[in-house]
């Protein structure tokens, strides 16, 4: 449990939270609050501090379920308590229980291509690109929960707030995209689906979920969303969206009938 204070994390023998690897700074990060948010900085000069597959820049808030990874293999979870002080906490939120979540898959598309070109060029327009992600996905109330390669998932508590991100996400990618040519624009997919997914406390993702937004991620045109029939239900009516059928067939590995659907106006 934090105090009140500061929370150093680190090597170092005044770290309230001591980490002894080789690749952790004497004073690699700090934990504090501002207010009711719990936040981070990042105080190593040779070592990165990540958030969600993400190296902190400046100083951010942290959700419960935000996974801090400070060197490989050495990664913390937070989980915020819903307490009125230090000494009178109440139950944590339960964390790690199988639910219904929507899920954006999304990865680049070519981007074997774009690093053959220029690794270090792709490696920071995908840095620059999954910050764009990150922030419209937060916005809406989700998080990325896992970085890996070029793709990304994306957790939502919410169907709407998960496919108004990824029609955010992908118009801001656009316009950063319009000054490069064409063949160095970073383009992504994304696939989107509803239903039950376990997430465990070392961050991993499991269920048939996260299966089908992947494949159906797969189908879909460089910078279009397609969604599955789970969405496309949940969001039957609003007047906000509206989807037309793209495909109605089984996908590879999974053994029922998805139906898969576009967003109008946008690209399959």
């Amino acid at each position: 449990m934090l105090s009140l204070g500061r929370t150093l994390v680190g090597r170092g023998s005044d770290c309230q939270i001591g980490v002894s690897h080789p690749n952790v700074s004497r004073h690699h990060c700090e934990l504090y609050w501002s207010g009711r948010d719990l936040m981070i900085a990042h105080g190593s000069s040779t070592n990165p501090t990540l958030v969600n597959g993400l190296p902190i820049v400046e100083a951010r808030s942290l959700k419960t379920g935000d996974r801090i990874e400070i060197a490989e293999g050495v990664a913390l979870r937070v989980q915020l308590f819903d307490g009125a002080s230090d000494e009178t906490p109440t139950q944590p939120r339960r964390y790690g229980d199988q639910r219904a979540y929507a899920i954006i898959h999304t990865d680049v598309v070519s981007y074997s291509r774009l690093v053959e070109e220029d690794v270090v060029g792709a490696a920071k327009q995908f840095e620059r690109s999954l910050e764009v992600i990150r922030k419209e996905s937060e916005a809406e109330g989700g998080r990325i929960e896992n970085v890996a390669g070029d793709a990304a998932l994306v957790l939502f508590d919410d169907v709407a707030g998960a496919v108004r991100a990824a029609t955010s996400f992908l118009a801001k990618l656009a316009t950063l995209n319009a000054p490069l040519a064409p063949m160095r624009r970073m383009e992504f997919r994304v696939g989107v689906d509803y239903g039950d997914v376990l997430v465990t406390p070392s961050g991993n993702l499991y269920g048939e979920t996260v299966n089908i937004a992947t494949r159906i991620q797969s189908l879909a045109s460089p910078g279009g969303i397609l969604v599955s029939a789970a969405v496309r239900n949940e969001l039957h009516g609003s007047p906000e969206f509206r989807f037309e059928p793209v495909l109605f067939n089984e996908l590879k590995n999974i053994s029922r009938e998805v139906g898969v659907f576009r967003l109008v106006g946008q690209k399959a």
